[in-house]
């Protein structure tokens, strides 16, 4: 035989043995294969299920029969298991096959294959799914996602830590609807939440002669709940933590953002961003970045946060965006009203924790400071009368200036923060930089009515507004902080504070006596993410929410 016929021949042997594979096998031959009852059969099932490329509904069947036979290796009678590890191999194999089959059960309960439910039948086997639990705090029906990605399919990358937990169930990085309410759109962005989800499938009573096997199918939210029932037996959930977090946000291009909101903040705009459906029980702990940065920054913290077995279901996380270019008072004005419009929208009853990291922390600390006038009087001196009596309520000076403490937080965490400003805003190099700035026309524009002479002894940047002559620092220590706080600062790992430096923040500016706490941690400017830090971070968390550590 010639090769290039023998390469055909091969070929076309190789495509019919894949047919073969993907065909529907007959309904004789799969009623037998699905009246096995081994694991080892159940096992096999899985995999014939993967083959079945033509008739979703006999996939199904070989999936919930497969779990079927695992169910009945299960302890589902009642107790407690305290950890599948503990478990007899036999029952963590019977686990593994639910969870298999969990997974490819629940992609027809998702997204436009959504319905509360659904029968399936094949070859004399039927089963009746209930994808319809009552949605509440840690309890999601699968209609809220749009899609859902195993998350033992995720690459695993981005993150520091990896967080998990072993249990039942199977653990998805899923994409969550947006929600239709638009008021509650404001603060979901387009990625919608980076929420973690397991799914849980449950067998409801025994096996009827001639009836559909009954079964519930139910997301769960791990940092809400950590132990679920399997009939009447309570099991640990499965659970990753960091899959949500590295599906969702891999494809970010971190530079492009933050140079982007740095050198043209006039192309976006600012955004608070919930990271998890709304939950009234829990603490908001609400993140915001600094210079050049973006809320992508935070990924470590959130991880390692809200992985944490005593921090789970008691905080949850917000993010902050702004474009790092504007104005530090321009930045707090738009933060301050977006904070107003998500306090009158949840009314959210426990007080917010706010954790900013270099000018982030500035703009967090205008916040809970109630200045009266003298950020305006040492802005406008002489003038200043004048121009509150001339000016309207609303013009964005009077925002910018004029404001009093949010009562709806509670607490702040500065991390490597200028609190006096920095040296390095006064370099050769940065003032350079600093012409090439941009500031968008809704801040220009206002300026208009102020008299130019004014204007030009402030800072219209938020890069020379660091600038340790900015008169707004010496204002902002005359003003007292009204909630507790907190410090982390970097010291580069030198050990020579009180004469240390992050590189970027001197320790005489990051100081601030009136803090409860100051912890140095052996890292540079980019210190929020040190293992140290996050802990700090941990321990302030714990006692904001009265936690024995």
């Amino acid at each position: 035989m010639r090769l290039s016929n023998f390469r055909l021949a091969a070929g076309l042997a190789s495509c019919l043995l894949v047919s073969c594979a993907t065909v529907l096998p007959p309904a004789e031959q799969a009623n037998i294969e699905l009246r096995g009852d081994t694991l080892a059969s159940a096992d096999a099932l899985l995999k014939k299920a993967r083959g079945i490329s033509n008739n979703d509904e006999a996939g199904v069947v070989y999936q919930m029969r497969a779990a079927e036979i695992a169910w009945d290796v299960l302890d589902t009678d009642g107790g407690s298991i305290t950890d599948i590890k503990h478990l007899s191999e036999p029952r963590q194999h019977a686990l593994r096959v639910i969870a298999t089959a969990t997974e490819g059960v629940a992609m027809h309960f998702i997204g436009a294959n959504y319905q509360p439910e659904k029968q399936f039948s094949y070859a004399g086997y039927s089963y009746r799914i209930s994808a319809t639990r009552a949605p509440k705090p840690g309890v999601y029906p699968l209609a809220r996602l749009s899609s859902a990605k195993p998350a033992h399919k995720v690459k695993r990358t981005l993150c520091e830590n990896w967080h998990t937990e072993d249990g039942v169930g199977a653990a998805f990085a899923p994409v969550w609807k947006r929600p239709t309410d638009p008021k509650v759109q404001r603060f979901v962005s387009s990625r919608s939440y980076l929420e973690p989800i397991t799914g849980v499938l449950d067998f409801s009573g025994p096996a009827k002669p001639g009836v559909p096997r009954q079964a519930s199918l139910t997301g769960y939210d791990p940092t809400a709940v950590s132990r679920v029932n399997l009939g009447l037996t309570e099991y640990p959930l499965a659970a990753d933590f960091t899959a949500p977090i590295v599906e969702q946000t891999a494809d970010i291009k971190e530079f492009k953002l933050a140079l982007t909101g740095l050198i043209h903040p006039g192309a976006l705009d600012a955004r608070l961003m919930l990271m998890e459906p709304y939950d009234p029980e829990r603490i908001p702990v609400l993140l915001v970045h600094g210079l050049n940065s973006h809320p992508r920054m935070w990924r470590d913290v959130i991880n390692d946060l809200r992985a944490d077995p005593k921090l789970r279901g008691r905080y949850q996380f917000l993010l902050f965006y702004y474009p790092t270019g504007w104005p530090i008072a321009y930045s707090s004005m738009r933060l301050r009203e977006e904070l107003a419009a998500f306090d009158s929208l949840f009314k959210h009853p426990q007080k917010m924790v706010m954790v900013g990291h270099s000018m982030g922390g500035l703009l967090s600390r205008m916040q809970v400071i109630s200045p009266g006038r003298k950020l305006w009087d040492a802005r406008f001196g002489k003038e200043a009368d004048r121009l509150d009596a001339t000016l309207p309520p609303n013009h964005l000076t009077k925002r910018m200036a004029l404001f009093s403490a949010n009562p709806h937080i509670g607490r702040q965490i500065y991390i490597c923060t200028p609190q006096r400003g920095s040296g390095l805003a006064d370099l050769s190099l940065t003032s350079w930089f600093v012409k090439i700035l941009s500031l968008p026309t809704t801040i220009t524009t206002a300026l208009i009515d102020i008299p130019s002479n004014l204007i030009s002894q402030g800072t219209l940047n938020s890069v020379s507004g660091l600038s340790p002559a900015n008169p707004l620092y010496q204002q902002l220590d005359q003003v007292p902080i009204q909630v507790p706080h907190h410090s982390i600062i970097g010291d580069r790992g030198r050990g020579d504070t009180p004469h240390s430096s992050d590189g970027v923040v001197p320790y005489w500016s990051s100081r601030l006596s009136t803090a409860e706490s100051e912890k140095i941690v052996p890292d540079s400017h980019g210190a929020y993410d040190d293992p140290q830090a996050i802990l700090e971070l941990r321990r302030i968390l714990l006692l904001n929410a009265g936690i024995t550590n």
